[in-house]
């Protein structure tokens, strides 16, 4: 196993930022639950533990348009702008409005199931106890090929590990 090596946010971002291909990478983060707030006691408590592996340096439209052709589409992906951030590298986003909160692009596949874990107050909860309270996520209906491509954006501050490169590092 190797040693993990520590680094700072900043860091990171600067690594992240030299991605020019695809490479697969593995993160453990850290986030608060989305949920409703009306009546419900898990509110801004209860924080999600994911660990997972992922496709990184992709482009959204490109992916869905392999998709899309092996699927016998012929239709043309029109790739909408991405509501609140840009990409400042082929992987990092920051957010439109203040420009200094940072996010990896990811694309996750539906065969590599993520090992997650909750925590309410620091202590281990079932998902079942506050599923009521989540905050619903639709699917894209926009994408017209059957397999869909997952791409999901992470805060750079809820990670806490990352692995790519033959490297482990720890924020």
């Amino acid at each position: 196993m190797k040693e993990k090596i520590k680094i700072t946010k900043e860091e990171l971002i600067k690594l992240l930022n030299e991605v020019e291909k695809s490479t697969f990478v593995h993160l453990v983060t850290e986030t608060k639950v989305r949920m409703n707030k009306t009546g419900n006691p898990y509110f801004d408590k209860v924080i999600k533990k994911s660990s997972c592996n992922f496709l990184m340096g992709n482009e959204y439209g490109k992916r869905v348009g392999t998709n899309g052709e092996k699927e016998g589409i012929e239709e043309e992906f029109e790739v909408e702008e991405m509501k609140g951030k840009r990409h400042v590298s082929k992987v990092v986003c920051i957010d439109t409005k203040t420009e200094s909160k940072h996010y990896i692009c990811v694309e996750r596949f539906d065969e590599i199931k993520p090992k997650v874990e909750y925590t309410y107050e620091g202590n281990p909860i079932d998902k079942q106890l506050f599923e009521s309270y989540l905050v619903k996520v639709s699917e894209s209906k926009k994408q017209p090929q059957e397999r869909k491509v997952k791409w999901l954006t992470f805060g750079i501050d809820s990670i806490k590990e990352i692995s790519f490169n033959g490297n482990q590092y720890e924020i």
